[in-house]
């Protein structure tokens, strides 16, 4: 028998805030599955105190490191927008000591699903290799024994996770520069040490800084990791482009998986996906380890 949540679906549309739980690991909300629905969820809480009470609990007993954020009314379509680049499919509503699931779709409807647009008018999105990285890298980066996290099947979360980025689609920021033609980069290639094409964690600091590096006559975005080591930016959707570059100074490029290790400059060790939320790292030898692994 279906319940009928429209009474809690108003009372949530209706709030003047709301305390999001999100993700130190990712920059993104709390991703958990219901172990009925096996719905993607996140949490909301109407109530600051109780979500408060909520991160502690996962900080301190689980060792999930978690913050509470607010979201004012007038960013709630916004904020519900973003969770279909996600992958999210549910919300979890903490009110007054009540859990109640709600579907993502019964809060704000999607005007259009991108599955059904023709190719070329699809936006690049990738829900499926989003949602994984956050299950992903919410596990790889706890800070726990590397006995603990194996209890997660971080090698099963792993093998989806390749295959999510294998089969995407990414968009990249440049900047033409028509003053030089034929500039390049100078430094020697690269020599990783992950040739075997496992995800590695990500040593970004938080003075990770946006660069341009020339490409030919194109220049493109990359970041420095903590050991001085330069990664070039992709990202998984506009929405995560938008956020590394908000004065919109990058042309943004689609970029297949198979196409970019061309794409990449020489003195790059590789990619930093999405750089200023989940900075997920994949370097220059990868790239081919991964393709391996799922096409064999």
């Amino acid at each position: 028998m279906a319940i009928d949540n429209s009474f809690i679906i108003k009372k949530l549309q209706g709030l003047p805030e709301m305390f999001v739980i999100f993700s130190q690991s990712t920059k993104h909300p709390y991703v958990t599955c219901n172990e009925e629905s096996f719905d993607d969820q996140i949490h909301i809480f109407s109530d600051a105190e109780a979500a408060h009470a909520y991160v502690v609990a996962k900080n301190e007993q689980e060792k999930i490191p978690v913050v509470s954020v607010r979201v004012a009314a007038e960013q709630f379509l916004h904020f519900y927008g973003t969770l279909y680049a996600l992958g999210v499919n549910g919300v979890v509503l903490h009110d007054n000591d009540t859990e109640t699931s709600l579907a993502l779709e019964a809060i704000v409807h999607r005007r259009h699903n991108p599955d059904e647009l023709p190719e070329k008018q699809r936006p690049v999105i990738n829900p499926e290799l989003m949602l994984t990285s956050l299950y992903f890298l919410q596990e790889m980066r706890r800070p726990v024994s590397e006995e603990e996290k194996e209890k997660a099947d971080l090698r099963a979360m792993d093998e989806e996770l390749v295959a999510n980025l294998v089969r995407g689609r990414f968009l990249s920021g440049i900047i033409v520069d028509e003053s030089e033609k034929d500039a390049d980069s100078k430094a020697e290639n690269p020599d990783g040490n992950t040739e075997d094409g496992n995800i590695e964690e990500s040593k970004e600091s938080e003075a990770e800084e946006e660069q341009p590096k020339k490409k030919n006559n194109i220049r493109v975005p990359y970041v420095n990791n903590q050991n001085g080591e330069m990664y070039q930016a992709i990202f998984t959707d506009g929405y995560e482009l938008q956020r590394f570059d908000p004065k919109k100074r990058l042309r943004p490029v689609v970029v297949k998986f198979d196409d970019l290790e061309k794409f990449l400059v020489k003195d790059a060790k590789g990619f930093l996906l999405n750089p200023t939320s989940t900075a997920l790292p994949l370097r220059r030898e990868q790239l081919p380890a991964f393709k391996k692994r799922i096409d064999g």
